[in-house]
């Protein structure tokens, strides 16, 4: 099930619902378990209604090559050189007075 051109989201959303509940009654008249079936319908109808807005999020996130990557981690490794050990990881004198 495809989202038109030009469709409105409602409308489009409307369709999906229809044809799952469909899906799911002719799967239950096939003997199999209800609560099986009203989650694999919810989950399916969550993924096909999220799938053009994670499809337009992708779409217009800048695409970062390989050598841009690798920039911005040498960028972060020589930030984090700066960067003190974190209050999980104390140790030195305050320990050694404790023996």
């Amino acid at each position: 099930m495809k989202y038109q051109e030009g469709e409105s989201f409602d409308n489009w959303a409307n369709r999906v619902s229809m044809f799952e509940k469909g899906h799911a009654l002719q799967r239950i008249a096939n003997g199999e378990p209800v609560e099986l079936v009203l989650e694999d319908m919810s989950r399916r109808i969550t993924s096909k209604l999220l799938h053009p807005i994670h499809k337009t999020i992708a779409d217009s996130a800048p695409k970062t090559t390989p050598e841009q990557l690798a920039e911005s981690k040498l960028r972060y490794e020589e930030m984090m050189k700066n960067v003190g050990k974190a209050a999980d990881q104390v140790d030195g004198q305050i320990f050694d007075k404790l023996e």
